[in-house]
């Protein structure tokens, strides 16, 4: 089975990648919002990664439960650099597909 910390250290990787592109000069607060998630969201998708790979739930379950967990992605470093709604929207999206998309890659 793949290893949960390889998965962490790919959206780590990925968020700044999506950060570099939505975002000029705030990448920093970018990284430190997505870490802030994954940190709040550990537990859960440690347990979720696993139930994926065991095959006791399918993608669009993990998706549906990754999704549920947008709301606490608050991007408060975001917010507190004083960037638009639109674009923290934009970057949130963006690595709450991440977090999906890697689990599959990862996992599956």
């Amino acid at each position: 089975m793949a290893n949960f910390e390889d998965f962490i250290d790919a959206l780590k990787e990925g968020a700044k990648e999506i950060a570099r592109e939505t975002f000029d000069g705030f990448e920093d607060q970018a990284k430190q919002d997505a870490e802030d998630f994954v940190e709040q969201s550990k537990e859960d998708l440690k347990r979720w990664t696993k139930l994926l790979a065991q095959g006791d739930i399918n993608e669009q379950d993990f998706s549906d439960l990754v999704l549920a967990k947008k709301a606490i992605a608050e991007m408060f470093a975001l917010r507190q650099a004083g960037l638009t709604l639109i674009k923290i929207e934009k970057f949130r999206k963006g690595f709450i597909n991440l977090v999906v998309d890697t689990a599959f890659d990862v996992f599956l």
